[in-house]
């Protein structure tokens, strides 16, 4: 195998162990302002979605892909199949990026976000996901469906916010401490 083939699979697995970790520790941080099954107030993987999609891109939405399947099962969760499930978890991401980088005309470094532009980023990427999961799972069961969608985005939307925003903040620290330090 070559270095770039190993670097590729590095990438997908640390995006689908980060996935698994920070699903863990959401459900036990959070857990009393769990929903239902599928929607929750605050939802910290979904920031890791933007991120592994905006700087890994498709190998980033292989992790998520591989990521969602191990937290499936993993959580014991029985509504709808897995692959569906792992599938719209992995790509609604990808999707909300492409839209976001055409609508705000951002280059292929993401050199001009900024504050507002992880706002939006973070709107549209709960917005994909909260519809596309709600409506396959309400196709499914038939129920909740508008209920759901609401926590769904509102979990994805904040939690995504938080975890953007506590990288920028971490980013910006290390760039200070490193030019405190040269």
């Amino acid at each position: 195998m070559n270095n770039t083939a190993v670097k590729n699979t590095g990438i997908v697995l640390l995006v689908a162990l980060l996935w698994v970790v920070l699903f863990e520790l959401n459900m036990a941080m959070f857990r009393k302002l769990l929903f239902s099954t599928y929607a929750t107030w605050i939802f910290l993987p979904s920031g890791l979605r933007l991120i592994s999609v905006i700087i890994f891109g498709w190998l980033g939405v292989l992790g998520l892909f591989i990521g969602t399947f191990i937290t499936y099962y993993l959580n014991g969760f029985t509504l709808g199949n897995p692959l569906i499930i792992a599938t719209i978890s992995a790509v609604n991401p990808y999707m909300a990026v492409a839209a976001c980088r055409y609508l705000l005309k951002i280059d292929d470094l993401f050199t001009q976000l900024s504050a507002g532009k992880l706002l939006f980023f973070s709107l549209m990427s709960a917005l994909f996901n909260s519809f596309f999961h709600q409506f396959y799972l309400h196709l499914r069961n038939n129920e909740g469906f508008a209920n759901d969608s609401f926590v769904m985005f509102y979990g994805d939307f904040f939690g995504s916010l938080i975890i953007l925003y506590l990288m920028s903040l971490t980013i910006k620290y290390l760039k200070y401490s490193y030019t405190r330090s040269t």
